[in-house]
């Protein structure tokens, strides 16, 4: 990049330290203190102030390497701009990719904790059968937040730090109220002995991996806050450390509060979603519970702002590179927002909120932004070596190997999450590469890689359909219709299986290339023609006629197939005919809506590329025979 290109990136800094400790703080808050620590005391229990302090020591060792990239490369981007400088090629794509998706994943979880803040909040007297009502609401409000953030995003900064002053406020209140004044007025539970009742090395690990969400906001917002600060080379090493020290004693502080407010008996509370609020009211009645009720609600809205602006930042920025088509980079005059990305952003932030649970979408956010994570330190490695003549105000220290080890364990933590979030994790990984490739690779390579896409689509697949069978349980609106889906319809789909592998080879191997290699066997003098040593190998008119017939029709096949996937398959599904209550693996109970999400999402990839192949397939073999090939 040269000196030119980087300053045109740079926007006016306006931005001092204080604001951006502010954003920082807000940020990393957000919904997933108040939404997540019920269920992580349940499974760790005191433990999960040790769970608190691992995260805060992994993230602390990041902003460090953040700090450095940052600081020599000012750019507008964020995580992303800092990877392609250092990385570059199919690694900075997927670094954009994964924190626009973990972005997104923000939006959908901070979404869900909004609406069932409310509903715990001011409806706790509905049935539990109306959370139905919790989708509506998240919509709803992400399509405001999004309103609001086309209108001018400095008009959003600002407010976002005005609201993180309210929310510092009412958290540092109830502190000192769960602190100093519950001893006398939480008479019934208020139990500091429950700090000494014991916690497992398993609970305390599993819960630092989902709890790391509460941090891994912050140093993805700053950076991308970054190039707005006064004064780079001294600010951002400030505003990244000073946000993490303070941040830090915070929730801490929260966690101490709760965890000697609960009783002996955290299972009581440890499913809400406005535990705070619950463990307020308990020390200063009504007035506590809608103070908490209102600090979580701003909360989300924070984490929602931020994670929208940093989600559309991302996404022009990839369009800027030509990863993406490059409308996705035009900025509306007025209010200097893509309303392009805008729009995708929000599309695919609604859907996660549709069919996603709250848990899975804040564990899939966490897994995604491991890698996101993993990647920034490792590009730091990267651009010590790449780009020595930078100029470095601040610079990380041991490195190389404090980088390497920290990125290290990233990529080891990611695994430590819910299996269906690293499932999921896994399938954006696939759609991340199926992207990169199909949009960059000439058209013999695009036939080798939906291939290679093809194969392991296949293996998912046939992997669900295992897992379907032996440990799911299905059921149906219609009486007998389970027993015809799983030895009839489920049969269909594996011998579409069976069919696709044989495509796969053809890909790589056409059927002409298989007649020619027999044909030297069989009948080589009838068939060659001989060129001094060498020979070409010649086909009468209806034996080329013939195979391209088998080629077409293969073609057709896979289309047709892949049509009965979305067809047949996937409607029954969504339409209820036919649903998967549990899958059950282990001791782990995986529920209807996510159970039906992961086959879903197995069935969309498999029938995509399927359908994709099969219409290249055709299209190229047609076009080889009009130029008689």
């Amino acid at each position: 990049m040269s000196n030119q290109d980087s300053r045109s990136s740079l926007p006016e800094r306006t931005l001092k330290v204080p604001q951006g400790i502010l954003y920082g703080i807000g940020c990393g808050i957000g919904g997933s203190i108040f939404i997540l620590l019920g269920s992580a005391i349940e499974v760790a229990g005191p433990g999960v102030l040790i769970s608190l302090i691992l995260g805060a020591i992994l993230i602390f060792l990041t902003a460090l390497n953040y700090s450095e990239l940052s600081t020599s490369l000012p750019l507008a981007g964020g995580d992303y701009s800092l990877s392609k400088e250092a990385m570059g090629g199919f690694t900075t794509f997927i670094t954009g990719f994964f924190l626009w998706i973990a972005n997104i994943s923000t939006i959908a979880f901070s979404a869900l904790a909004f609406a069932h803040t409310i509903f715990e909040l001011f409806f706790p007297f509905l049935s539990k059968s109306l959370l139905v009502i919790i989708i509506p609401i998240s919509i709803i409000v992400i399509l405001f937040t999004s309103a609001y953030e086309f209108r001018t995003q400095k008009r959003a900064l600002k407010t976002l730090t005005h609201l993180t002053i309210v929310l510092l406020a009412i958290l540092i209140f109830f502190i000192v109220c769960g602190l100093f004044v519950a001893p006398f007025t939480n008479l019934n539970n208020y139990s500091p002995e429950f700090l000494y009742s014991g916690t497992s090395l398993f609970g305390v690990i599993s819960m630092f991996s989902v709890l790391f969400i509460c941090f891994t906001s912050i140093t993805s917002n700053i950076a991308y806050l970054s190039n707005d600060l006064k004064n780079p080379s001294k600010s951002i090493p400030r505003v990244f450390i000073l946000t993490i020290l303070f941040t830090i004693p915070l929730y801490l502080l929260i966690t101490f509060a709760i965890l000697i407010n609960i009783g002996n008996d955290p299972l009581a509370f440890s499913q809400s979603s406005i535990l705070l609020a619950i463990v307020l009211n308990k020390v200063l009645g009504p007035f506590g519970f809608y103070l908490m009720g209102i600090g979580a609600l701003i909360a989300t809205l924070i984490a929602m702002n931020a994670a929208l602006g940093s989600a559309v930042n991302i996404f022009q920025a990839l369009a800027r590179d030509n990863y993406v088509p490059k409308k996705f980079e035009q900025i509306n005059k007025k209010t200097g927002v893509s309303l392009y990305s805008l729009l995708i952003t929000v599309i695919i932030a609604i859907v996660f909120a549709i069919f996603l649970d709250i848990t899975i979408v804040a564990e899939m956010a966490g897994f995604i932004y491991f890698f996101g994570l993993a990647s920034v330190n490792f590009a730091s490695v990267r651009l010590r070596y790449k780009r020595r003549e930078l100029a470095r105000p601040f610079k990380a220290p041991f490195s190389p190997i404090l980088p390497v080890v920290v990125g290290s364990f990233c990529l080891i933590f990611a695994f430590g999450l819910s299996i269906i979030a690293v499932f999921l994790g896994l399938l954006i990984s696939i759609a991340c590469l199926s992207i990169y490739l199909i949009i960059l690779a000439d058209r013999p390579s695009i036939v080798l890689t939906l291939a290679g896409l093809k194969f392991f689509s296949i293996i998912i697949v046939g992997i669900l359909i295992w897992i379907i069978n032996n440990l799911g349980s299905i059921s149906s609106t219609i009486n007998g219709f389970n027993l015809f889906f799983t030895y009839v319809l489920i049969r269909i789909l594996i011998a579409i299986g069976i069919f696709a592998i044989i495509t796969v080879i053809m890909d790589i191997i056409p059927i002409r290339e298989l007649v020619f290699f027999f044909a030297r066997k069989v009948d080589k003098e009838s068939v060659a023609i001989n060129i001094g040593r060498a020979s070409i190998i010649c086909l009468d008119d209806k034996k080329q006629k013939f195979i391209h017939q088998i080629n077409v029709m293969i073609g057709i096949l896979q289309i047709i197939a892949s049509l009965f996937i979305f067809t047949v398959l996937i409607p029954l599904l969504l339409l209820d005919i036919v649903s998967i209550e549990t899958i059950t693996i282990g001791t782990t109970i995986i529920s209807q809506q996510p159970s039906e999400f992961i086959f879903i999402a197995g069935l969309i990839i498999f029938g995509i590329f399927l359908f994709l192949s099969g219409l290249i397939f055709t299209y190229l073999k047609i076009e080889e025979r009009s130029i008689g090939i």
